[in-house]
């Protein structure tokens, strides 16, 4: 995770994601940044129920909270600007070889070999 900015400084928030806790509602968070694949935690400020409620756990609405990603099942954000770019999969997967045109009437030739058999 990206270290904090220094004081006085606002930091960008990924707004509204959605953090699903292991055994507990879904809450919506303003996250700092999104965890990499190093991370072990996520910080968030703005930890409220996904219908604006205060959450039971939560005692100052200003506070910044950590939470463990062990105790997270799901992360959902809007993307905008600090979202990764999406990249599509590429199919690598051996393609069919397209089947040739036939031609509406058979050769005559080839249909009085195939009769002789």
């Amino acid at each position: 995770m990206a270290p904090p900015p220094p004081l006085g400084d606002t930091p960008a928030v990924i707004p509204n994601a959605i953090v699903h806790l292991i055994n507990d509602l879904p809450i919506m968070v303003d996250l700092d940044a999104l965890p990499g694949p190093e991370d072990r935690s996520i910080r968030c400020t703005n930890v409220r129920t996904v219908d604006g409620k205060r959450p039971s756990f939560v005692l100052d609405q200003q506070a910044t909270f950590v939470f463990p990603l062990s105790v997270i099942r799901l992360i959902e954000a809007q993307l905008g600007e600090h979202a990764a770019p999406v990249v599509e999969p590429v199919d690598t997967r051996p393609q069919a070889e397209p089947t040739p045109e036939l031609d509406e009437e058979p050769d005559e030739d080839l249909l009085e070999r195939i009769r002789s058999i």
